[in-house]
């Protein structure tokens, strides 16, 4: 069951739930990887230059194992292990509710953490993606806060989603002067920023297709 689902009262209204991008997931499988092929080169040529006397013989009873294998990559092998492990955490324990009162950030698995955030304290939102977020489309949302500091989110599919949502959600909030005009202009600074988006991927589309056929 979500948690937010259980932390919110009755006086509420739940609006949305998001979790974290499966690009968490895979950002720790590619620090896995390269720090694991780089824990395999480095012994690659330890072997050479310093000799196989350095490396692991391992006997089991009447089995004997001589790899090519020294402490190093291991050491590589559980840092890259590590990194995936923190990546993945957040990817299975983060989730953000939205109500038509508050935005709550729950992170943590054993140990949880919940932040939350009151609408009439959120002055704006900016979304932060990068390429590949651009490219796949997802992206991490700070909220402009007065009297506290400034809140991250983690990265959720579909961001702008959530901005809107909460733009929805401040301009029914009694306690919130938020009027019409202004919330039609984040929101018309909402769509031109996704038009902006599907522009500029088409047109990498395009110029990738044509220099295909080129090559072709």
């Amino acid at each position: 069951m979500s948690y937010v689902r259980k932390v919110i009262s009755n006086q509420e209204k739940l609006l949305c739930v998001f979790h974290a991008s499966w690009s968490y997931v895979a950002q720790g499988l590619f620090w896995f990887v390269v720090l694991t092929t780089a824990g395999l080169i480095v012994d690659h040529y330890f072997y050479q230059y310093v000799g196989p006397d350095t490396f692991l013989n391992i006997d089991l009873w009447a089995v004997h194992l001589g790899l090519k294998l020294s402490g190093i990559s291991m050491i590589f092998a559980f840092i890259g292990f590590a990194v995936f492990w923190t990546l993945f955490l957040v990817y299975i324990s983060s989730e953000i509710g939205l109500t038509d009162q508050r935005v709550i950030h729950k992170k943590g698995l054993i140990f949880i953490q919940v932040d939350q955030v009151d609408l009439e304290d959120i002055r704006a939102e900016q979304v932060f993606h990068g390429w590949f977020g651009w490219l796949f489309g997802y992206g991490r949302i700070r909220l402009d806060c007065r009297f506290i500091n400034d809140v991250w989110l983690p990265t959720i599919p579909d961001p702008y989603r959530l901005v809107k949502a909460s733009h929805n959600a401040r301009l029914k909030h009694p306690l919130i002067e938020y009027g019409e005009d202004e919330f039609q202009v984040n929101l018309q600074r909402i769509e031109a920023q996704k038009e902006e988006k599907q522009r500029t991927f088409l047109k990498l589309k395009r110029l990738m297709r044509e220099r295909f056929q080129k090559a072709a």
